[in-house]
């Protein structure tokens, strides 16, 4: 084995090895490319690792809840321990002033699970300022100070912001302070009102500034900034031939089954239930996936007493909740908070929701599915009658039975592999 050359990968837009399509995801700590004539072989190094987050009221809740999952998703990339090869992360989030008792320094945690779980704890503070500078000052003299980060490892620096800074020029002294101390910053602009003059007095450089036009662009750039140091290796004369392994071991899921009975009936939910259970007794979805269920069986359906309602009215009025189709309900709950640490969610996995439903597609059902589109949520119809139920965004499932579409689905999630 003779390595030929080494070079540090840290640059936001560089396509990193591991974003490419003929990969060999070796392990958490090194991935292999085979590059033809040689093959690049990427190992990750320690790092201080200091995340700096905008809570301003400028976020919307649901915009800060994707910065979060960006970033549970962005550090699973991570080999995260107390090893002295390991990462190291700290995270102290600000809007009007900073909130370091919500956020967690480079000790606190030892484990990856645990950094990613605290992450999905932080609340939005909504605060009515973007004291960016404050938070910079913070990270770089308490949370990455000299004192605490070990000597010679990396020391980086992710800012991300929808806003500018009240006292930008406190915030571009502040990111100078930090820079001269060996701290590499990163600016990452999200939206159109951020000013690329900002991003850059917080990075220093042009090429460590990333701007998106909103939050649900953020994991497209997640790969680009993980910390590597590739090596390129003269190739063998044989290439090992990888081993086959269940599709959720290599591309785990969590999977959502959504439906209500009020719409399905009884015969539809008998569908619905049999439907799951064939899914996930299937061979190929027992490693490495989770499956959970939203469904619309609630207390209002259960009807009311005799002396519940004195008028016609108030009558009717509980009469028409019964007629209301309560499936968009289930699918915008999902949408607004299913797929969180708090529900078994894991930030490395795909999402995926598979709505179970009969009938017309409604305008409603279509925009909350749109909704799971929108922060990359696989979405799968299974309809019982077999009818065509279409919504635009989402795999229909074809077949006359629970049993056809529940292969239909497995096949989906793990084709055939030749």
């Amino acid at each position: 084995m003779k390595y030929l050359a080494a070079s540090v990968l840290l640059q936001v837009g560089l396509t990193l090895a591991f974003s490419l399509p003929n990969i060999a995801r070796l392990s958490r700590r090194e991935v292999v490319e085979d590059k033809g004539d040689h093959i690049l072989i990427c190992r990750q190094e320690p790092l201080e690792l200091g995340i700096v987050l905008d809570s301003s009221s400028s976020l919307r809740n649901r915009d800060f809840k994707t910065a979060i999952k960006f970033l549970q998703e962005f550090l699973s990339q991570y080999e995260i321990s107390s090893d002295p090869n390991g990462v190291r992360v700290s995270i102290i989030s600000y809007g009007k002033g900073i909130y370091p008792e919500i956020g967690f320094n480079l000790t606190t945690y030892d484990t990856k699970d645990e950094v990613i779980e605290a992450i999905g704890r932080i609340p939005h503070k909504a605060g009515l300022r973007t004291d960016t500078g404050r938070a910079i000052q913070y990270m770089h003299e308490a949370q990455l100070a000299n004192g605490v980060v070990r000597p010679g490892v990396t020391k980086v620096s992710i800012v991300i912001t929808d806003g500018n800074s009240q006292e930008w020029k406190l915030t571009k002294e502040a990111a100078e302070e930090a820079r001269k101390d060996n701290i590499v910053m990163f600016a990452i602009g999200v939206g159109t009102d951020i000013r690329n003059s900002e991003l850059l007095n917080i990075a220093g450089d042009q090429s460590r500034v990333t701007k998106v036009d909103n939050y649900n662009q953020l994991s497209s750039i997640k790969e680009s900034l993980a910390h590597q140091t590739c090596f390129v290796q003269e190739k063998t004369t044989t290439t090992p031939v990888p081993m086959d392994e269940p599709c959720g071991v290599s591309d785990p899921a969590d999977i959502f089954f959504v439906f209500s009975p009020a719409n399905l009936g009884s015969d539809g939910t008998l569908w619905a239930t049999s439907f799951i259970g064939l899914t996930v007794d299937t061979e190929d979805l027992n490693q490495g996936f989770r499956y959970g269920v939203l469904s619309g069986s609630c207390p209002d359906d259960a009807g009311f007493n005799l002396d519940a309602y004195s008028t016609v009215e108030g009558i009717k009025n509980r009469l028409e909740s019964y007629e209301r189709n309560k499936v968009q309900e289930l699918v915008k709950t999902l949408a607004d908070d299913g797929f969180t640490t708090a529900r078994g969610a894991r930030a490395n996995s795909r999402k995926i929701a598979v709505i179970i439903a009969a009938g017309k597609k409604t305008s409603e059902l279509q925009d909350e599915v749109a909704a799971l589109v929108a922060q990359n949520i696989q979405v799968f119809v299974a309809d019982p009658a077999d009818k065509g139920l279409t919504l635009e965004g989402a795999t229909i499932l074809s077949g006359r039975s629970s049993k056809l579409q529940a292969e239909a689905f497995v096949s989906a999630l793990c084709p055939k592999r030749s």
